[in-house]
């Protein structure tokens, strides 16, 4: 019964009436607690008293048989209200992983999920939305590469990655292959990039090829996790440093403005030939179209010539004797004609006193003044 039924016995510590007022804390109902019978009360009756109390709340001495099986139905409905043992909820970025005795039995959904109480099933909840990021090259065990140019890159790279959902079995296999999902990340990671840096030269690595490196070492850093069905998708690759070591910077800044002269000179080289080339084939093609049409010129005079004499040769069967007088005439006449020689008979009769070397210089004027004065006639007329 309950200790604060007034009809009862006012609970362990003894009646409520008749003026007893023993508690055990000293103090009772109505005031102060006095000493019955000039002593004080004994802790041993307090404590057996509230024993007595106990057994009847659950069917011993006193009643309260109906209370005991409230506590358990109040019991029973606790356990089964409490979350995790019939029902779970599943957040928007987790996936629910129910167990039986141990074995995978399914994958459920964001969302309120019932099971079978434990031990039968259990759940667990990983988060697969999640992007998580891992950074490789802190020290120089990790950062320090070897290239295909027998040079050494310092490289520093990030992976981003999560749990694989495009595979069915993805998050059951991220729960149940793999032990340490990063620290195997990593290692395989720094693998794949030591392959990529294995088959580049350092030039393009810390220039114009970097997101192609890390393009590479995300293909081949995935296909490894497939091989093992991790469950894991890489996202993406990124180099954050890519330098040579701090030990040969200097030196390696010195063959960098050496390569930078090589490439500026090669720049100007080729410059200096689109200009020249140019020309010089510009000139080519001048010259010869010169000698094609040198070729044309002469094969047409030779063609000429080669007419004329033909009609020489039919005149001449005509009249042969006359052909060869005329030719005769024509050839002294180019021959003599260009020279200021004269040439005079004994017996020809000429005047010594005639300016005969003037007479040279008015040849080729009087044919031209004889031609001007016909003109001249035929105008009139």
């Amino acid at each position: 019964m309950p200790w604060n039924n007034n009809a009862g016995s006012g609970g362990p510590w003894g009646p409520s009436g008749g003026g007893n007022n023993n508690n055990p804390w000293g103090r009772g109902p109505n005031g102060p607690r006095r000493p019955q019978g000039g002593r004080e009360p004994d802790l041993e009756d307090a404590v057996r008293k509230f024993q007595d109390w106990l057994g009847g709340l659950f069917g011993g001495r006193g009643g309260g048989g109906g209370l005991a099986g409230l506590v358990i139905v109040a019991a029973v409905f606790i356990w089964v209200a409490v979350p995790g043992n019939f029902y779970y909820f599943v957040g928007a970025e987790q996936a629910g992983v129910v167990l039986r005795f141990g074995e995978y039995s399914r994958t459920e959904d964001p969302g309120l999920r019932l099971k079978l109480p434990y031990p039968v099933e259990t759940v667990e909840l990983p988060a697969v939305t999640t992007v998580n990021e891992i950074r490789v090259g802190l020290n120089p065990q990790e950062s320090l590469m070897l290239t295909r140019d027998e040079n050494i890159v310092d490289i520093t790279f990030t992976v981003q990655w999560r749990v694989d959902l495009t595979e069915p079995d993805g998050v059951r296999n991220f729960l149940f292959n793999v032990r340490d999902p990063e620290g195997m990340i990593k290692a395989v990671a720094e693998s794949a990039m030591r392959e990529v840096v294995g088959t580049n030269d350092l030039q393009p690595i810390i220039t114009q090829a970097r997101t192609e490196v890390g393009r590479r070492a995300r293909d081949i850093l995935q296909t490894a996790l497939n091989n093992y069905a991790a469950g894991i998708q890489i996202l993406e690759v990124q180099l954050q440093e890519a330098t040579p070591p701090a030990t040969v910077i200097d030196a390696f800044r010195d063959v960098d403005a050496a390569r930078q002269d090589r490439t500026r000179l090669e720049l100007e080289a080729r410059a200096y030939a689109n200009t020249v080339i140019p020309e010089a084939r510009g000139e080519a093609s001048r010259i010869d179209e010169q000698a094609r049409g040198y070729r044309e010129r002469v094969i047409a005079e030779a063609a000429g010539l080669a007419d004329r004499f033909n009609s020489i040769y039919a005149e001449y069967q005509l009249a042969p004797e006359v052909t060869r007088r005329r030719m005769y005439l024509e050839t002294m006449e180019q021959v003599i004609g260009r020279s200021d020689l004269m040439i005079l008979e004994a017996d020809g009769g000429a005047v010594p006193y005639l300016p005969l070397d003037r007479l040279g210089q008015n040849r080729g004027a009087a044919p031209q003044n004889s031609a001007t004065q016909s003109r001249g006639r035929t105008g009139g007329q």
